[in-house]
């Protein structure tokens, strides 16, 4: 059983992104701040009931880092991920804006979440998807980057070199 979600391109998402990036007045600026965005979250969405919550490592499963959970209204980070993200590494920068994209767009964006039989849903349709792919939009925007190298991107978007090499090559393809 695989759930999935009503369907988002990634041109739509980047459409998101570039609207979100435009009320924060960061539309030219390459380092999101990710940590300053995840703290003003709760008022960004107008939900003083939203939370975000910093954990012991040992509070969550190894294999994950964080996790949105949409019953209790709360984002639930590893405290060595927390800390990754405040002195800018890439994948824990990663990791709390693709939290952060579940709460946007699943919450926010209408919750349509459903069962789905069938193993192999539509990428579009994957709710896992969507929110790497929010958080790779937010985090490296197209608009930005069209000019530079995997490793300039990596060092001025703060994302690892993987994160940046992927986001490269969406450009280039017709979405």
């Amino acid at each position: 059983m695989t759930y999935a979600t009503e369907p988002l391109s990634r041109m739509q998402i980047r459409k998101y992104t570039y609207f979100i990036r435009s009320i924060l007045k960061c539309n030219t600026v390459l380092m999101f701040p990710v940590v300053r965005f995840l703290e003003i979250l709760p008022s960004f969405i107008g939900d003083k009931d939203f939370c975000y919550i910093v954990v012991s490592d040992s509070d969550l499963p190894f294999n994950i880092h964080a996790e949105f959970d949409l019953e209790e209204n709360c984002i639930r980070i590893k405290e060595s991920v927390y800390e990754g993200a405040c002195n800018g590494v890439g994948r824990d920068r990663m990791t709390i804006v693709h939290e952060i994209g579940h709460v946007l767009l699943l919450k926010y964006n209408g919750l349509k979440l459903y069962r789905s039989f069938e193993h192999d849903i539509p990428i579009y349709c994957d709710p896992e998807w969507q929110a790497k792919c929010f958080a790779g939009e937010l985090l490296i925007p197209a608009h930005l980057i069209q000019d530079m190298t995997i490793e300039e991107i990596s060092k001025e978007c703060g994302v690892s070199p993987q994160a940046a090499a992927y986001q490269l090559s969406t450009i280039s393809r017709k979405r």
